[in-house]
This record gives structure tokens, C-alpha cells and sequence, in this order.
């Protein structure tokens, strides 16, 4: 089979088990409520159990929870667990957190939906969608979620030259994960849907860290002088861009919103 593109390589995914990264994680946008509310009316099957393939904080699985028997959230990465034990819902006692990665993680199936939230890239594809698809219940499907929070393109444009002068990938490219596995002969989409926009107010403090959440910007890899040296420019990029009237701010808070695209099917077996 055709190999992942390298900006997806291990290498890079294993750098989400940085503290760093999970403490800055939850400054990241929640998915907008209509896609949870997708994401509910996929399950199909009972009970109603799901697996949050490489959770994170668990922004899926913390709201899912109340809506279902069962969330079995796993992920490599034990800080990001523990931040997200400690977050609203973290507690909900049909949340099941477990440190593992997807294709060795102890599942209990059968599942009536699988999440994977902007995780699915960093996982053996090969190992992992055989796996989830022998996991579903009857009516099951593995649902693809993704959020784009990156602002008016007026932003995005001053952006890129920062980006390009600091981030640590330097093969990054625009890729489609759907697409890929798609290409790869590995999953059949059965829909998707765009969720949102929904509004999302960060200060620029909150913005910078929702940056370094990010595996390109991450404060560890950055560095102490070009992490400060980023933020100044990503700071400056703001503050210019609210002078100018290209990007609102009001009581502090930056007037930005987030979108999600939720994508789902089932793996070819």
C-alpha cells in the first residue's frame, strides 16, 4: 500500500504526548454544537457505546458521554488524559479514559460509533481502520471529525509568512484524510456534513496557546527564544489586523468563529 504522506509520520503524532502541547490543547475552539449533535443521531445500534479513537482532552468524548451508554476515549498520551479528566465532564461516569494507542488499545466492542477527532492522520491507517471496522456494531460507522478555526482570510494570508519563518514541518501540506484513506482502497464514505460556524472569543493570549497546541508551534520544539519571537509576530499580526478593522475585538475577546466537517462511513474489510 501506498505509504502516509510524511507530514503524518509517527515521529510527528508522538509529539502530542508533550505536557506542553496537552496544557495548551484546551485553549483549542470546541467543536460546534450541531456536530455533536451529528454525531448522536449516527448511532444507530444499542447499546449505545462509542470508541473517541486518539481523544485528546476528550472535547468529543466529554460531551458525548451524557448522551450515550458508553465513551471508551483512548489516547497515547497520558497529559493529555490527565487534562482531560480534570475539564467539564471529565468525570461523567460513562466516560472510560484509557492510555493506549488506537491500534493496541484494549477495545471493548461492539461499537455503535467510532470517533476520530483530528487524529485519525497520525495512526497506522493499515492497522487501525481493519480494526475499527471489525469493531462496529451492525449499523456502525467511524465518523471523521476535523475543525477549522483559522479566521477570515485576511488573517490567514498575514499568517503564512509567520508560519513558514517559524513552524518545525517544513514538508507541511493542505491533505484531505478522508480523501486519502479513501484513495488508499481502506474506507467508503457514507456522508458528511459541515457544522457550524459557531462563535469562538479568545483573547490573543488564548489564541497564541490554541497555536501551540499545534505540532508546528509547539513551545517544546519551538524553542524558548523562537517561541517568543512567534508570539510577538502572531501578536503584532493580530493587534495590526483589529487596527485596520479586518478582524473585530470586543472586551478583549477576539470575534472569531469555528466550523467542524464531519465525514463518515466504514472501513473496506
Amino acid at each position: 500500500m501506498e505509504p502516509k504522506p510524511a507530514q503524518w509520520g509517527a515521529e510527528f503524532g508522538a509529539w502530542f504526548t508533550d505536557t506542553a502541547i496537552a496544557e495548551a490543547y484546551s485553549n483549542r475552539p470546541p467543536y460546534p454544537q450541531d456536530a455533536i449533535e451529528l454525531l448522536v443521531s449516527l448511532i444507530a445500534d444499542r447499546p449505545r457505546v462509542v470508541l473517541d479513537a486518539g481523544s485528546g482532552t476528550g472535547d468529543l468524548a466529554r460531551r458525548l458521554a451524557p448522551h450515550v451508554d458508553r465513551v471508551d476515549a483512548v489516547d497515547a498520551s497520558a497529559a493529555m488524559l490527565d487534562q482531560g479528566r480534570r475539564l467539564p465532564g471529565g468525570t461523567h461516569p460513562h466516560l472510560n479514559w484509557q492510555h493506549a494507542t488506537a491500534e493496541e488499545a484494549a477495545l471493548t466492542p461492539p461499537y455503535a460509533l467510532v470517533t476520530a477527532g483530528e487524529s485519525l492522520h497520525w495512526m497506522d491507517w493499515a492497522v487501525v481502520l481493519p480494526r475499527f471496522g471489525r469493531a462496529l456494531a451492525p449499523h456502525g460507522v467511524v465518523a471523521i471529525v476535523e475543525r477549522d478555526w483559522e479566521g477570515p482570510p485576511a488573517l490567514t494570508a498575514r499568517l503564512r509568512p509567520v508560519f513558514a519563518r517559524y513552524g518545525t514541518v517544513r514538508d507541511f501540506r493542505a491533505l484531505d484524510v478522508v480523501a486519502e484513506i479513501e484513495r488508499r482502497g481502506l474506507f467508503t464514505r457514507t456522508g458528511e456534513r459541515r457544522c457550524g460556524p459557531q462563535p469562538w472569543r479568545p483573547t490573543i493570549e488564548e489564541y497564541l496557546d490554541c497555536r501551540h497546541s499545534q505540532r508546528g508551534f509547539s513551545r517544546t520544539h519551538l524553542g524558548a527564544g523562537s517561541a517568543r519571537a512567534f508570539d510577538e509576530a502572531v501578536r503584532a499580526t493580530l493587534e495590526d489586523l483589529v487596527d485596520a478593522g479586518g478582524l473585530r475585538r470586543t472586551r478583549g475577546r477576539l470575534e472569531m468563529a469555528v466550523e467542524a466537517r464531519v465525514a463518515w462511513g466504514v472501513p473496506r474489510l
